[in-house]
């Protein structure tokens, strides 16, 4: 099973737009960050996201939670495993990704990278995993994170 896979969107900009303005306008994620995993109201965000409810629809996926990941520095989301049952989950990119990597782990060995998140992805949770800043000055970085009833597996075969 692979540890990522980036996937096609025509409107990842207008999405994540959506994404931060409901960020702004129904959290104090925004004003006042929590370092870490966050997780949002799935409802009220496709409710305030006609693009992401869109999105998802050509995907044929149907979204059982949101949660937002909010990092300042390096160090902040280390080497981990997503809790199960879940694998594959869905990341947007929503603001000030350039500048850091997500990387997969077999052992002690960097098996898999990503750079510059710009587009999403489907990723494999289960596969030790970390995000790491490299050269990023814009802050916080901000991903979207998405679970499905039907999880969206083929796109890891």
């Amino acid at each position: 099973m692979k540890c990522f896979a980036e996937i096609s969107c025509d409107t990842v900009e207008q999405i994540s737009k959506e994404i931060y303005d409901f960020l702004l306008q129904h959290t104090a994620l925004i004003k006042n960050p929590v370092i870490g995993w966050n997780f949002i109201d799935r409802r009220a965000l496709l409710q305030n996201s006609p693009n992401l409810v869109n999105f998802f629809k050509e995907l044929k996926l149907k979204p059982r939670d949101a949660a937002v990941t909010i990092l300042t520095d390096d160090g902040q989301l280390p080497r981990h495993i997503d809790e199960p049952p879940v694998i594959a989950k869905l990341n947007f990119p929503v603001v000030n990704t350039y500048g850091w990597v997500n990387r997969w782990y077999k052992d002690d060995d960097v098996i898999d990278e990503i750079q510059d998140l710009d587009r999403p992805i489907i990723f494999n949770s289960q596969i030790p995993h970390s995000v790491d800043k490299i050269s990023a000055n814009n802050l916080p970085r901000i991903i979207a994170s998405f679970t499905f009833y039907n999880e969206p597996l083929k796109w890891l075969q």
